[in-house]
């Protein structure tokens, strides 16, 4: 019975060893999910934690920003998710996350 045992370990870890489970602790990739983007017609500010991959995932404030003039004005609001859809196709600076886009979306 012992050599059987041992001869599953040996499976067991040359299975883990392939996959690459558990290489990585969980903290490693929890953390902060911060990203802006231009799909073509819509814009897409995200911005919540996660706790992945036992907990949740928190949805925080973020703001889709229109720049006109030098000022931003808030065009689109919420937590975790935001998008706006975009009514024209004027070249137009947008900011979220402290990142900024210049896309045709005017």
């Amino acid at each position: 019975m012992p050599h059987r045992m041992s001869r599953y370990a040996t499976i067991v870890v040359g299975v883990l060893a392939l996959t690459g489970a558990g290489v990585a602790p969980a903290h490693a990739v929890s953390g902060p999910i911060q990203t802006f983007t231009f799909s073509g017609t819509a814009l897409t500010a995200v911005n919540q934690y996660s706790y992945f991959p036992l907990g949740p995932i928190i949805p925080l404030p973020v703001s889709i920003s229109r720049v006109t003039d030098g000022s931003a004005q808030v065009v689109a609001s919420g937590k975790g998710v935001v998008q706006y859809q975009c009514n024209g196709t004027a070249l137009t600076t947008y900011t979220a996350n402290n990142s900024t886009l210049s896309v045709p979306c005017g």
